[in-house]
């Protein structure tokens, strides 16, 4: 993973505005930004101008049954090789769009969200979410980033 640490302040607002800054420099390109859950991802995305989140596009093409099962709980390998299948099916990365979410899709850059484990635990404990099901999809996402060929930011969360 090519990295460049930009730092995720705790104050949403600058945030945004250094993500931003970096999506405005690569606006010519197919554009993921990954994180696991409770990484801010549904917060930036409201603020990001034409941000797209990756559930709000896949969720409404599943079929009911596709949908129960991706959405099980305690989240296992299987569920995440499932929903990557599905997201890669049916939604694509386009220039000027980013696209937010948890499957890495055909893109020419990739935005890690990285948190700390106590962020990240502070956080799943707020939202009442598995910080096990957190850390188990993390893990999977930065494998596929570091398995891909797709050029890499990190973007510090926190």
């Amino acid at each position: 993973m090519d990295t460049l640490i930009e730092g995720l302040e705790n104050n949403e607002d600058i945030a945004s505005q250094r993500l931003q800054e970096i999506l405005d420099k690569n606006r010519d390109k197919r554009i993921v930004v990954l994180g696991t859950t409770c990484t801010g991802k549904s917060t930036l995305t409201r603020k990001i101008s034409n941000a797209r989140d990756m559930d709000e596009e896949v969720f409404p093409l599943l079929t009911k049954e596709e949908a129960d099962y991706v959405c099980q709980t305690p989240w296992t390998p299987e569920i995440g090789e499932t929903m990557e299948r599905l997201v890669r099916e049916k939604v694509k990365a386009e220039a000027g769009k980013p696209l937010f979410g948890t499957v890495l899709v055909d893109c020419d850059l990739v935005i890690y969200l990285k948190i700390s484990d106590e962020l990240l635990r502070q956080r799943t404990v707020l939202r009442n979410s598995s910080l096990e099901d957190a850390k188990n999809m993390q893990k999977a996402i930065e494998e596929e980033i570091q398995n891909s060929d797709v050029s890499a930011i990190e973007f510090a969360v926190g």
